[in-house]
């Protein structure tokens, strides 16, 4: 029986070569050039690796190229992003291509002397090379590079390094892998069964860099068809409009065909790929939702007939649609009974509260409908009319959290659902806060430290910062007449974050408050949940929010005063020096 290395060597062994044809389109990713010398005549192409000389460059086409202005690299831009957007990113101008003669493609006209050394135009691509080989889908991953420093070499392909080579057939994916091009073949792993537990063995062939991230370039997808996988929708996986794709999840794909082939097939082709990356890439099962083990629709999503086709005519939003399939399961085992219209309408009053109410609807025994017009009567009662319906259910939601805190009795439709929702809730927040200060301040104080070094931040005008207790965020909330009290509790576990924006001339006095997923914006909301408002407080705000998100981007990083180190823009003086080819 082979060792580990022993089936690693033997794999990259009998892996197939590159060909001629692979090469070139390895080539057609990099940008093209023309590089030209105007007083000879000489051209040579990086596209299709011609070096012509001034007696063949007659025609129009080729009078372009020579009449066309050198091509400058723009300057470097070292900008940072967030959420919103690019952060004072200066528009991208788009380079002016001219045709290749020979081949056609659009290139970067570049007078040879011009340029230098050419050290810039030095690039890396990733790239996975797919070939059906003896029986065998094999999926070859390369590192490869384009230098222009040598004058005698402008017209060759990219040098290519082999780093990892895959091997599918039907139940068995394997991978050899190497540290770097010219080192022993040692690591080898494989799947030969089903998954019983997440991440796949089977990984991707890329770590994290800061250039490509993990993602690499997919050469050959149409091998596809002559493959063992050749019904698993992988190209409607992958249709992300690059072509060719550009992608971290082909192999870890593959590698789920070799097990559960008819199961990938059936959940792309009704539009849940969701499933398939959750599984692949977020490491989730989605079990409320689906069984991976079945291959029949409706064992696999344990629905009957006609609520297989409901769950299927749903025209919600892809993302949710699994999320719907386990919602309505999770009701109809406490004995209700619901339909998936019904569950759509409420979804879309309450999109991001929907997995909350669920359980409170479950629990109760409150049904979609009945919820929906408690929810749309409160809105009509005089005061409520500004308050969304979105708004009304997280409240009801925190309301019988902090009702059940409080021991009232929720069998009693009056304390299940109250007339005027919004002042119950209001008057039972201090009290369930209250309760929840005294057993959770210890541990909250830990908690507050990172709080406080991960996300308080000033300007001259503003301070972003923390709360300092659950009591804070339950006043926070009575001064905006907003429901942030009702995040108290999940804010001190760490199940959500909550901080406060304020004018530094006014500390004391509530102004904006903020909820957090990491260094995302959930939601950020003023006095009313910003009822009447025009403008939206990440616009009214901008001046403070964009530096502060770009500050978390960077890492919260500070100087040594405590103070934080503000990513900024190169200096102009510093970008004019810049020198491009």
């Amino acid at each position: 029986m082979q060792s580990e290395v022993q089936r690693a060597v033997w794999l990259a062994k009998h892996a197939p070569g590159l060909r001629a044809e692979d090469l070139k389109r390895i080539n057609d990713i990099y940008p093209a050039y023309l590089f030209r010398v105007r007083k000879t005549g000489e051209v040579w192409t990086t596209c299709c690796g011609r070096h012509v000389h001034a007696d063949e460059t007659k025609g129009e086409a080729w009078q372009a190229v020579m009449e066309a202005p050198h091509h400058r690299e723009p300057a470097r831009w070292d900008g940072y992003t967030c959420h919103i957007g690019a952060w004072s990113a200066p528009p991208a101008k788009k380079p002016e291509l001219v045709a290749c003669p020979i081949c056609g493609k659009p290139a970067r006209v570049k007078e040879l002397g011009r340029t230098g050394k050419r050290n810039n135009l030095c690039a890396w691509y990733r790239v996975v090379v797919l070939r059906m080989w003896e029986g065998a889908l094999w999926a070859l991953a390369f590192e490869t590079q384009k230098a222009y420093g040598d004058e005698e070499r402008l017209t060759d392909r990219p040098e290519t390094r082999l780093l990892r080579v895959y091997r599918f057939i039907p139940g068995l994916a394997e991978k050899a892998s190497r540290l770097f091009d010219g080192y022993p073949w040692t690591g080898y792993v494989s799947m030969d069964a089903p998954p019983t537990k997440l991440p796949l063995p089977v990984t991707e062939p890329f770590g994290w860099c800061s250039a490509e991230g993990m993602a690499y370039t997919v050469i050959n997808l149409e091998e596809l068809r002559d493959s063992p996988f050749r019904y698993c929708q992988a190209e409607t996986y992958f249709d992300g409009g690059t072509k060719p794709p550009h992608t971290t999840q082909l192999l870890r794909y593959l590698a789920l065909c070799t097990q559960w082939p008819r199961q990938t097939e059936m959940l792309v082709k009704l539009g849940l790929q969701k499933a398939v990356h959750d599984l692949i890439a977020n490491k989730k099962w989605n079990r409320d939702s689906f069984r991976w083990a079945e291959t029949d629709p409706q064992k696999a999503f344990d629905l009957s007939r006609p609520e297989l086709r409901d769950f299927l005519a749903l025209k919600t939003d892809v993302d949710v649609r699994l999320d719907m399939a386990a919602w309505y399961k999770r009701l109809h085992r406490a004995g209700m009974a619901v339909t998936f219209a019904a569950l759509e309408e409420l979804r879309k009053e309450a999109p991001l509260t929907m997995g909350r109410l669920v359980g409170k609807m479950a629990r109760y025994q409150v049904t979609p409908g009945r919820l929906l017009s408690y929810a749309r009567k409160e809105k009509t009662r005089k005061g409520q009319k500004r308050i969304s319906i979105n708004t009304l259910l997280t409240e009801w939601v925190d309301y019988l959290e902090d009702a059940a805190l409080l021991g009232y009795d929720l069998t009693n439709p009056i304390w299940l659902m109250p007339k005027d929702l919004h002042a119950k809730h209001m008057s039972t927040t201090a009290a369930a806060a209250a309760i929840r200060e005294k057993q959770t301040s210890e541990r909250y104080r830990k908690r507050l430290k990172k709080l406080v070094s991960r996300y308080t931040f000033s300007t001259e005008r503003w301070l972003i910062r923390p709360p300092v207790s659950a009591g804070e965020i339950t006043a926070e909330g009575k001064a905006l007449h907003h429901c942030v009290g009702g995040y108290a509790e999940r804010h001190v576990k760490g199940s959500t974050t909550i901080l406060f924006l304020r004018d530094r001339k006014r500390p004391g006095k509530p102004l904006m408050t903020i909820e957090m997923k990491e260094n995302q914006i959930v939601q950020i909301h003023g006095y009313q949940n910003d009822a009447g408002q025009t403008v939206m407080p990440m616009v009214r705000y901008a001046d403070i929010l964009d530096p502060w998100l770009a500050w978390l981007a960077a890492g919260s990083k500070r100087n040594k005063d405590g103070t934080p180190k503000v990513p900024r823009r190169k200096a102009a003086a510093e970008e004019g020096q810049a020198r491009t080819a």
